[in-house]
């Protein structure tokens, strides 16, 4: 009887295991994307505007960066859609944050994707590691389901 019970809740075990597998499987948007994975904002709280000409390949201008709390400005080269290489970081602080440049380095393409990361790990430094995002405190914050990013040229 106890040998029956213990078949019985392994292979209950089993089947939940398979059960969460494929509830996760299934909730992956069609896209592929693995949906909002960082920080939920509010439009009101958390905005990104480009300045509309752009100086090139040593910088990039923001003209108005909104956040709900210390956050990063990142810029990724452009991969083909995804983000790339880092190739620029600014820290600004919670409110709104206007007139900034960011700084670019070893900038190799002419498209670059620009994102807004919550600095929730150690103040004032940058962590983000693209291979372990979804552990990494800085992850970037989403509006409206998606992330705040926006893909600029700049040369």
């Amino acid at each position: 009887m106890k040998k029956r019970l213990a078949v019985v809740g392994v292979i209950g075990a089993v089947l939940a295991l398979l059960g969460t597998t494929v509830y996760a499987f299934a909730n992956v948007p069609a896209n592929g994307s693995m949906g909002t994975w960082g920080y939920v904002a509010s439009a009101r709280d958390a905005s990104l505007e480009l300045a509309e000409a752009q100086p090139g390949a040593t910088a990039l201008d923001v003209a108005c960066v909104s956040a709900p709390e210390p956050a990063w400005v990142v810029v990724h080269l452009d991969d083909n859609g995804m983000p790339g290489k880092r190739v620029g970081l600014l820290h600004v602080d919670k409110g709104i944050t206007t007139g900034v440049s960011v700084k670019l380095a070893d900038l190799t393409g002419s498209r670059v994707i620009v994102a807004v990361h919550a600095d929730k790990g150690v103040p004032g430094r940058f962590d983000f590691d693209m291979e372990q995002k979804l552990t990494s405190p800085d992850r970037p914050f989403f509006v409206g389901g998606m992330e705040l990013a926006r893909v600029v040229d700049v040369k």
